[in-house]
């Protein structure tokens, strides 16, 4: 009376160890070197955005100093004249205001033979930093001319020369900078500009 009805089961079949084993090896190869490209990437990208912080700062110091010299003019008085061909590891500026700046290299408060650009505040009386503890100033040097004071009138009559003032600033630094605790190799940077002074005082 009752049809028997029949059902076909059948039976699933899973995966095996060794194929489980061959898939987690894979996905560990995979993970692995992922991993080990981003961890490169991101060393790279630091590596980067670090010089590109250390140029930055270098060239502000050197602008600073640029731009003190294009609207000032130089102090010839702080110097022994004539100046001579040698570079000056000072240079004594005259603002607009009439004040005195003096731009030099000093050694860092770190020490350990890192040295910084700084500049002397007359009102304040102290020597002030303008470049950061993790650049390192390798060699600062100027060059002034014309060797003697062009404004200046001479005992014999008539100007030393016609010559507009100018500084040559050579700037060699170095990036100090670490990644956790290890220290990246510095990067030794050249710069060099020439600045004329736009300050007439004939």
């Amino acid at each position: 009376m009752f049809k028997k009805i029949k059902f076909n089961i059948q039976k699933s079949r899973g995966f095996t160890i060794m194929e489980t084993v061959v898939a987690l090896a894979i996905f560990t190869v995979a993970a692995t070197y992922s991993l080990a490209i981003f961890v490169q990437s991101n060393t790279v990208q630091k590596r980067t955005a670090n010089i590109q912080r250390a140029l930055s700062d270098a060239r502000y110091a050197l602008e600073v100093i640029a731009r003190e010299v294009r609207m000032g003019q130089i102090d010839y008085s702080y110097y022994e004249t004539p100046l001579g061909n040698m570079p000056l590891a000072i240079l004594a500026i005259i603002d607009p205001d009439n004040n005195q700046l003096i731009f030099r290299r000093a050694e860092s408060e770190l020490g350990s033979e890192r040295f910084v650009i700084q500049f002397y505040d007359t009102e304040g009386e102290q020597w002030l930093d303008i470049t950061p503890e993790d650049l390192n100033v390798i060699r600062l040097d100027f060059y002034i001319t014309p060797a003697e004071n062009p404004f200046l009138w001479q005992p014999d009559g008539g100007y030393a020369n016609n010559q507009q003032p100018m500084a040559t600033i050579i700037l060699e630094t170095e990036s100090l900078h670490s990644e956790g605790n290890i220290e990246t190799e510095p990067r030794v940077t050249h710069f060099q500009t020439t600045i004329t002074s736009r300050k007439y005082s004939r």
